[in-house]
């Protein structure tokens, strides 16, 4: 190095693949999914949980993925939970053809590393969106403007060792700390989602 041979220098790496450098066009909705926008839009007007209903293949990313865009345009970040790590494959895959490098993945099969990869980029807000398992509720959100709990029926969510804790639960106090928008989404909701509804 003092003979010039060789040059010494730091950089930091991402631990993750390449994203696409062309974010991909937003979805074009149907007309149920933009009448379902609007309802949409009415709950979050009086700041109240938006339960979408709909079977698998029904159309719920595209409105999902909408409804993400429209939080980061406006400045803020937005959080996917979904209740299992085997499903974040395919979703992951639509939102980084969108989203490209705003976006950040938190599940357990990831190192230590990777994990405080995700928690500094949601901290200092360069991800602006997180694709996640329960545990994505306790990253440390600058301005979250939107949660998306996506099964929010489903039994995984739920922790039986400690720190016990149920992340829709968790996600809708999180949601009115930070004042952001929650949408829970199932084909087949939870009794106790059905009844608040």
């Amino acid at each position: 190095e003092k003979k010039g041979v060789i040059e010494e220098f730091r950089t930091i790496v991402t631990r993750f693949p390449d994203l696409p450098s062309r974010p991909e066009a937003m979805p074009v909705l149907s007309d149920h999914q933009q009448t379902a926008l609007h309802v949409a839009y009415e709950s979050f007007a009086a700041n109240k949980p938006v339960l979408l209903h709909g079977i698998t293949g029904s159309g719920k990313t595209e409105l999902y993925i909408t409804l993400i865009r429209e939080a980061t345009n406006a400045g803020g970040q937005a959080l996917f939970l979904l209740p299992e790590i085997a499903l974040t494959t395919q979703i992951v895959l639509r939102l980084r053809r969108v989203f490209g490098k705003e976006l950040g993945i938190y599940h357990s099969r990831f190192s230590d590393n990777e994990r405080v990869e995700v928690w500094t980029g949601v901290a200092d807000g360069t991800i602006r969106v997180v694709v996640g398992v329960r545990s994505s509720v306790f990253l440390p959100f600058a301005n979250l403007g939107l949660i998306i709990v996506d099964e929010e029926h489903d039994a995984s969510y739920k922790q039986d060792r400690a720190p016990r804790y149920h992340a829709r639960d968790t996600a809708l106090m999180l949601a009115r700390i930070h004042h952001a928008k929650v949408v829970l989404g199932s084909g087949t909701p939870s009794a106790e989602s059905w009844y608040h509804t």
